[in-house]
């Protein structure tokens, strides 16, 4: 958040700075996520839990990381690096706010795998949601929320 809000006030853009930060995003909120589930499910089950459903946790932490990397890379070929204000699909970051918390809590859970699934799904569907999620507007040099707008 704070390199991006930098760049926004220094009015400094490259396509190297998009590029590693969309890598940095994979890293963390695409791999991590993906392998932590995997890790708490199996844990949880332990080594006596029906194969269906060690075959069904391997798929859905797979489908996460693999629509991670799908939906990264769909962002730097589609849009060349450059960083438009809009998000194709939910972020990665945001899935990552809901896979890891639920992750942690229940683990075990015959539902989590399908949460996973879901949240995969929703990184790469082809809908366009606006940067600040209707919270707050990002333009190419502001990002302001709806405390900001009151009128006096």
């Amino acid at each position: 958040v704070l390199d991006g809000q930098a760049a926004r006030v220094l009015r400094v853009k490259s396509k190297f700075g998009a590029t590693f930060d969309q890598l940095a995003d994979l890293t963390c909120f695409g791999i991590g996520p993906a392998i932590f589930f995997v890790r708490q499910q199996q844990q949880a089950m332990g080594a006596d839990a029906p194969w269906s459903m060690q075959i069904l946790t391997c798929l859905a932490g797979y489908m996460y990381l693999a629509c991670s990397v799908f939906r990264i890379a769909r962002e730097l070929i589609v849009h060349s690096g450059d960083r438009p204000l809009y998000f194709v699909g939910i972020p990665t970051n945001l899935a990552c706010v809901f896979a890891v918390p639920a992750s942690a809590t229940f683990a075990g859970s015959t539902f989590l795998p399908f949460l996973i699934v879901i949240l995969s799904g929703m990184m790469v569907m082809p809908y366009h949601i606006p940067k600040g999620l209707w919270i707050v507007t990002v333009t190419e040099t502001a990002v302001t929320g709806a405390c900001q707008k009151r009128s006096d």
